[in-house]
């Protein structure tokens, strides 16, 4: 149905390392019993002679079953499965094998030596090596070998004892018998072994289900000429035809074997066997299974089963006549036992030619009145030479869709599959009904769900990996790259087999590979691609990735740009441990800065998992601070500044850092992001304790001039704590000192240690400051210089941090609607990233900034929620200002009583917490909501607190509300705001200020 090209080997291999590659073999393990013995009665001469008979008749009957007799051992031999090229039958010719042995080997018998055998078979994973010529080396090494040795050691004298993993792969083509709890020498777990029993066929209670097909099945029903369903393994050609043929009046199956010996009429002499009801029948037994057939017939049907009265037609006839004798009598012993209905021929692509002769005269001869022919097979080259296709309709069979792989799944499954279990096996299955049924079982028994080949299907896909003949080794190349890949990135790798096109087009052909695009392609499903990977032994994935890390960072520097993750799969691949760690920190950083903070949180923690696994000798500590800085701080950003998982980062860092100099530079995230959850939870003592910690290691460690990231750092928690606790004097000098050694192009990466542009916060604090302070005609340049700073540091992370303080800036400027647009943005933009404490923030900031938030119910009820959801946070450092404007809310509502103990809440928390930035303002709004209560004499006292307090703290902003207060509840004369607006820069103008002039030109 195709013509293959042929493809010659590379002319040159990986350098550097062992030749060879790592496969799934069944290692058979024969020992003589009593060899000792039998061997001290012997001459030498006879001995030798004796050895040679048996060894002769072993690798007789390995080498007929495709094995390969590997190791001499006196006594013994070992012979291999699936060596040279995978076999998906591998296990059942060797326990096969195994089994012929047991009853054919009889070395000694001319000389009266009778000798029995124990045989031991398993199967496991092995380092295979191609080089023939190596003979002082094993072919193979592994386990699996040992393995077989131990089993072949509990099996008693006269049989076959095979392991639990060879049994997995018989597929019910031999029945056993199960030896559990068996204890084998050099292995820590108990087994469960199994005795293959001869002449027995495994009893498969739960075959694999009908599921679908009801196009193909209208196809078949449909077609007037033999059907032919083609398709690849385990894509349920079977459960198709046993479907049909348990549906159909009557049916007859004949099957081809690929395990047992090749023999001709094979089918056919086993359909005979089963037609007389006798193993061993005699000539009588066919012509009491066909009486109405001709004596030549019948004589035919006896030459097929071997017996003597049909060895007489081989003198009498030509070798042209007696072929087409036995098809002739062969239909006809066919159509005497089944004169109608379905016939179907199973897997022709391990038919024999004398019976694809016989399928032919069916073919031909058969009436489509009397019979209808089902016939299945693989792609292969087989149908072309012996059938005429014109003649048959051929129907692809195509994979599952995912929602009849779904069904399939429910259907074979013992338990219902987790919803992660399901989504996993249908995205690896590519719709294979046997991939999903032994997925399925898998992931039955372990939750994880794993990418690895189960071991019950790596011979499958390796045979038709190693079908490929020398474009294996191109797929491999390939598999390291992904399961899709681009020519470019193969050329990195593969040059030595070149031309690759031909490689590619034979693995298309193949149906290994897909083409994607004009130099894409991708393996034809994700089991595929993880067999042609397992197929390399280690030393040659770790080179390979090596040569793709070092080409993409050579020539693809912008896709790297674009997806660092790439590269830092293959560093990590190739062990090389430090690049691949600070390789997923820059990704985590790249992440961080476009405000994806699932993604960048995903990175750290592989860049940990990987410090994890770097070997002793790998000093990784620097990175691990690294690490778990860059998690503390995104767990800030996305669930609050104090959430348990922050610290416990921090706290990390801080137990990695104290094996090292006290002041290294990699102490200063630890400090500094133990300084913000302080700060923020409204601790002042620990907060300042941190603050000066940080300041101490950045006068110490050695300075570098503008790039010394640890006095940035300190400057803006100095900044910050001058601002929280009410400091407005100092905050503007330090942030003018921050600028001055501020580079955004040196230092707009801390972000990703520090959580925080250090200038950027700076100047927010800075901006509020100068409002708080009066000076608010500086706010709208100043907003404007931050918002410029944001466009050029083009961190989404930082927005809207940038736009809920620049809204709050413009709000104490007066600039109200201009506020609640942007602190609206600042919480769509944070909704977006999911940066859940900026939400929450800017919504309370919404409700101070416009009442009419909460003038409903449902407005008050939110901003409660808001207010409730901000202190299990544990962000409690503005929490009393917010709970102020709620209680005046409630006021508003009516609700004297509440609003009064929340107003009063507020003040004992500010009072206790020390961070009095906005202290006055909460003492004036609790002095409001006493004024609504009746408490004109306690009013008075808390408003004069407030102005005392921002009259020390230079909070002009502050002072001036209280003072007008003041005046209006007639606490002060006018001479008193006037000299609190003489306070006021000439230029600024904020509301307040309009209210006192309006007040004092009425006194």
């Amino acid at each position: 149905m195709r013509t293959d090209n042929a493809i010659s080997a590379p002319t040159s291999q990986t350098s550097g390392h062992a030749q060879g590659e790592r496969r799934q073999i069944t290692a058979v393990f024969m020992d003589i019993v009593g060899f000792s013995s039998i061997a001290s009665k012997a001459d030498p001469e006879d001995l030798e002679h004796w050895l040679e008979e048996f060894y002769g008749q072993a690798r007789r009957i390995v080498e007929a079953q495709g094995g390969e007799v590997t190791e001499y051992l006196g006594d013994g031999v070992v012979a291999l499965f699936g060596l040279a090229r995978a076999d998906e039958l591998a296990a059942s010719k060797a326990v096969s094998a195994a089994m012929t042995a047991l009853d054919e080997i009889n070395a000694g018998a001319s000389q009266g030596i009778t000798i029995q055998l124990r045989i031991g078979v398993a199967t496991g994973d092995a380092a295979v090596r191609i080089d023939r010529g190596r003979e002082n080396l094993p072919r193979a090494t592994g386990m699996v070998t040992t393995l077989a040795r131990r089993i072949q050691q509990k099996a008693t004298p006269g049989t076959v004892l095979i392991s639990a993993s060879t049994k997995a792969l018989l597929r019910g083509s031999i029945a056993t018998k199960e030896i559990s709890n068996q204890t084998l020498k050099g292995f820590a777990e108990a087994q469960s072994l199994f005795h293959p029993l001869a002449n027995q066929t495994q009893t498969v209670t739960s075959s694999q289900p009908f599921i679908g097909r009801k196009d193909v099945l209208t196809q078949i029903s449909r077609s007037s000429d033999p059907v032919l369903v083609l398709g690849q393994a385990g894509i349920g050609k079977s459960a198709l035809a046993r479907h049909l043929a348990q549906n159909a009046a009557a049916a007859t199956t004949f099957a081809a074997d690929g395990v047992k010996t090749p023999r001709s009429y094979q089918p056919f002499e086993e359909w005979l066997l089963n037609q007389t009801g006798s193993t061993l029948p005699d000539f009588e037994d066919i012509a009491a299974a066909f009486p109405t057939l001709a004596h030549e017939t019948q004589r035919a049907l006896a030459l097929v089963l071997g017996l003597p009265e049909g060895q007489s037609l081989l003198i009498d006839r030509s070798n042209v006549a007696l072929k087409a004798l036995i098809e002739d009598s062969l239909w006809q012993a066919i159509c005497a036992a089944q004169p109608a209905g379905l016939l179907v021929f199973e897997d022709l692509h391990w038919l024999d030619n004398a019976s694809f002769g016989v399928l032919r005269y069916i073919l031909e001869n058969a009436s489509t009145d009397d019979h209808q022919i089902l016939m299945t097979s693989r792609d292969d080259s087989k149908i072309d030479k012996h059938l005429d296709t014109s003649r048959i309709t051929v129907i692809p069979l195509a994979p599952f869709s995912d929602a009849e792989a779904a069904d399939l799944l429910d259907a074979v499954a013992d338990t219902p599959p987790s919803p992660d279990q399901k989504a996993f096996v249908i995205s690896q299955s590519a719709g294979i009904p046997l991939f999903i049924e032994h997925l399925s079982k898998r992931n039955a028994v372990d939750d994880n769900v794993s990418a690895d080949v189960p071991g019950s299907l790596k011979d499958l896909l390796a045979d038709q990996i190693d079908a490929t003949g020398p474009t294996k080794a191109v797929l491999q190349c390939a598999a390291v790259i992904g399961q899709s890949f681009s020519l470019d990135a193969l050329e990195a790798i593969a040059s030595d087999h070149a031309p690759l096109d031909v490689h590619l087009e034979e693995a298309c052909r193949k149906g290994v590979l897909k083409k994607l695009d004009v130099a894409k392609w991708g393996f034809a499903h994700a089991l595929l691609h993880q067999a042609a990977y397992d197929s390399l032994l280690r030393n040659k994935r770790i080179a390979y990735h090596a040569k793709i890390a070092a080409h993409l960072k050579q020539d693809h520097v912008d896709a790297v740009m674009r997806n660092p993750a790439l590269l830092t799969t293959h560093l990590s691949r190739a062990e090389q441990h430090i690049p691949a760690i600070e390789n997923y920190l820059s990704v985590s950083r790249w992440a961080l800065s476009q405000g994806a903070f699932d993604d960048a949180e995903a990175h750290v923690l592989a860049a940990i998992a990987l410090c994890k696994k770097a070997p002793a000798k790998v000093d990784v500590r620097t990175l691990e601070i690294a690490c778990y800085s860059a998690l503390g701080s995104i767990r800030m950003q996305t669930q609050g500044f104090t959430a348990d998982s922050a610290k416990a980062a921090f706290e990390t860092v801080a137990k990695l850092a104290s094996g090292k100099d006290a002041h290294s530079s990699a102490n200063g995230p630890a400090l500094y992001g133990s300084f913000t959850h302080a700060i923020v939870s409204g601790d002042k003592k620990a907060a300042t304790r941190f603050a000066d910690m940080l300041r101490s290691a950045a006068h110490i460690v050695p300075s570098d001039g503008p790039d010394n990231e640890m006095r940035l750092a300190s400057l803006n928690t100095d900044a910050a704590l001058q601002f929280y606790t009410g400091d407005f004097t100092k905050v503007s000098s330090t942030v003018r000192s921050l600028r001055r050694h501020y580079d955004i192009t040196a230092h707009g990466a801390m972000i990703a240690s520090y959580g925080a542009d250090t200038f950027a916060a700076a100047q927010m604090f800075d901006c509020v400051t100068r409002a708080i302070c009066g000076q608010t005609h500086l706010i709208t340049e100043m907003i404007m210089e931050t918002d410029a700073h944001q466009r050029q540091l083009n961190i989404p992370v930082m927005q809207p941090w940038a736009q809920i303080w620049g809204a709050v800036s413009l709000f104490y400027a007066g600039q109200r609607d201009a506020a609640t647009d942007r602190v609206r943005r600042g919480i769509a933009t944070a909704a977006k990233q999911g940066a859940c404490f900026w939400q929450i923030t800017g919504t309370a900031w919404l409700h101070v900034m416009q009442p009419s938030e909460s003038a409903s119910a449902e407005g008050l009820a939110r901003f409660a929620r808001t207010i409730s959801t901000y202190e299990r946070m544990g962000a409690h450092i503005g929490l009393p200002y917010f709970r102020a404007h709620f209680a005046l809310a409630q006021a508003e509502h009516g609700d004297i009583a509440a609003a009064y103990e929340s107003a009063l809440q507020a003040v004992r928390e500010n009072q206790t917490d020390g961070l009095h930035s906005w202290y006055p303002e909460v003492l004036r709004l609790h002095a409001l909501v006493c004024d609504i209560e009746g408490g004109t004499a306690g009013a008075a006292r808390f408003r004069q607190e407030a102005a005392a307090i921002a009259g020390k703290q230079g909070a002009t902003l502050w002072l001036l509300r209280t003072r007008v207060d003041q005046l209006c509840a007639g606490e002060i004369d006018a001479t008193v705001l006037a000299e609190t607006v003489g306070q006021l820069p000439r230029r600024a103008a904020p509301p307040e200020k309009q209210a006192a002039l309006a007040l004092l030109s009425q006194a």
